[in-house]
């Protein structure tokens, strides 16, 4: 699914703009995900830190977002791939916010389990997971980049 060009310049420009929006945010949420995982690993609490910030700034970034998609969909009433695009970009960054509300509670616990000096049963399992959530994520996000949807995965 290629976007088509329109007679619009700045249609595009807002399209491409909430595209790269939420690759942003999609990068901020794959780091988020690293991070919990690695601060439940090692107790590094300024990377607990890290994630809580992030995930404001994710929070934040939906809003914006969404209020953009909104905007769009009231100024330039698309049509088509454009309102199709537009309703998965929507779609995206509110399930990228829950991953980042997610990512937020792993760094928590990470502290909880750190402050009580508590070992973390079947960290090796939770790194396989974290890893293909990590994977999915990224590969959602390259499909998101290229407009294709068939690179997706289910």
């Amino acid at each position: 699914m290629q976007p088509s060009a329109h007679l619009s310049k700045d249609f595009d420009a807002d399209l491409l703009g909430v595209r790269a929006q939420v690759l942003e945010a999609g990068g901020i949420v794959e780091y988020q995900i690293r991070y919990a995982i690695e601060a439940l690993r090692t107790g590094d609490r300024a990377l607990v830190t890290r994630v809580i910030a992030d995930e404001r700034q994710v929070n934040q970034m939906e809003r914006d977002i969404d209020e953009a998609c909104t905007n769009l969909i009231a100024r330039r009433a698309p049509a088509a791939s454009d309102l199709r695009f537009i309703m998965m970009v929507y779609k995206s960054i509110t399930d990228l916010e829950r991953v980042g509300d997610e990512a937020k509670k792993i760094a928590l616990i990470a502290r909880e389990v750190r402050l009580n000096e508590r070992i973390t049963p079947g960290f090796p399992e939770i790194r396989i997971v974290a890893a293909l959530v990590i994977d999915m994520l990224r590969r959602a996000l390259d499909a998101l980049a290229r407009l294709e949807a068939e690179d997706a995965p289910e």
